[in-house]
């Protein structure tokens, strides 16, 4: 299904292509069908008239459907799926989270860039970092996440949240490209309990290890 998914996103336009020629040919069809059945005289030659315009009818709604769902599918259905669903890297585990043998620290020393605003926890400017919300934030509905995922041998980033004092993280959504600077993605916090939350930015390379994640408390506030 996944694979499905990638293939009519990757080739929508493609999709429409085939789908409008061969609306024109049915169409063509159906006009041609439709005259003779208007200038048909006897019975017999008008019942065949009949059926050749139920035909090329019946075909030129087939493809107008398939339209109708390609679009609906692209325009409503997979924006809100996981993230996940899209990366073209087959092995890798967007839940699951490898151990890293690098600490924050030195990945910043590596690096030489300037320490991580107060409040957050393992980010490293320029590279791994979530720039809004701003630690301690107050949030509600939904919000844009915006930040910095531009590592060396990058493979994919996820975000996730979880309350505070629990490790039970749940993955929000994900990406498989980089972002020098701009919006992560969007986060809806409209049916968590209000309270303080935790947000993770998780980097992982092209070999499957994981960088030091970047964290950022926030709070939730009813609506």
């Amino acid at each position: 299904m996944d694979a499905w998914f990638r293939f009519l996103v990757k080739y929508e336009v493609l999709v429409y292509l085939i789908l409008a020629i061969g609306a024109v040919f049915v169409g063509r069809s159906l006009w041609k069908a439709w005259a003779e059945w208007h200038s048909a005289v006897f019975g017999l030659e008008k019942e065949l008239s009949f059926q050749k315009v139920r035909v090329s009818g019946a075909f030129f709604i087939l493809f107008v459907m398939i339209g109708l769902s390609q679009f609906c599918l692209v325009t409503f259905i997979v924006p809100f799926l996981p993230s996940a669903t899209f990366l073209m890297t087959p092995t890798a585990d967007l839940l699951l989270t490898p151990a890293s043998t690098l600490s924050a620290d030195e990945l910043t020393a590596q690096v030489g860039t300037p320490s991580a605003p107060s409040g957050t926890v393992g980010c490293t400017p320029g590279q791994i970092m979530i720039s809004s919300p701003l630690p301690d934030s107050e949030i509600q509905g939904k919000i844009v996440l915006s930040g910095t995922v531009d590592v060396k041998n990058f493979g994919f980033f996820k975000y996730e949240y979880t309350p505070l004092g629990s490790e039970a993280w749940a993955t929000i959504a994900a990406g498989d490209k980089t972002i020098p600077n701009g919006e992560l993605g969007a986060w809806d916090t409209s049916q968590l309990v209000p309270g303080d939350y935790q947000i993770r930015l998780l980097v992982t390379d092209n070999v499957g290890k994981a960088l030091p994640a970047c964290i950022v408390p926030v709070r939730v506030i009813a609506p």
